[in-house]
């Protein structure tokens, strides 16, 4: 029985050098290197803010946003955006000198759209986009201020 072990061993350590030479085609397992999931269809990109704020009443605020874009282009015609923001803000008092409160708070904020564009002059979009009641109305093509 070791010299069947031996000399399969001594076969196969032979075999490898060989078949080293031949132009074999591999086969691609990894669904993620063709077709609908591959990198090259993938691109990121990051951003980064802060800003800080005060009033003449000595009430402040900080608030800091890490952005992480990712666009995924399917084919020609359906696109993929997705943003994922980490927000950290809060208060604090100016009075004298900074003193931060006891309110810092952190959130995710998802966002994302789905375009689709069969044709030049057609488009469908779905999209998800969380903002801060003020912010969303006045960018809303639908939102209509009747104090106007």
């Amino acid at each position: 029985m070791k010299q069947i072990s031996l000399m399969l061993l001594l076969l196969s350590l032979a075999f490898v050098p060989l078949t080293a030479q031949i132009d074999m085609s591999r086969l691609e397992l990894n669904p993620f290197m063709r077709g609908m999931l591959a990198p090259n269809k993938l691109s990121m990109s990051h951003s980064m803010g802060f800003e800080a704020g005060t009033s003449s009443n000595g009430m402040g605020y900080y608030l800091s946003r890490y952005t992480n874009h990712m666009n995924y282009k399917f084919n020609s015609k359906l696109e993929l955006d997705l943003d994922l923001s980490l927000v950290n803000f809060g208060s604090a008092s100016t009075n004298s000198g900074i003193e931060f409160n006891n309110d810092n708070n952190s959130k995710i904020i998802p966002e994302f759209s789905l375009r689709y564009k069969p044709s030049d002059s057609v488009s469908f979009e779905l999209r998800y986009v969380q903002r801060p009641w003020m912010q969303s109305s006045l960018i809303s093509p639908w939102y209509h201020n009747p104090a106007r």
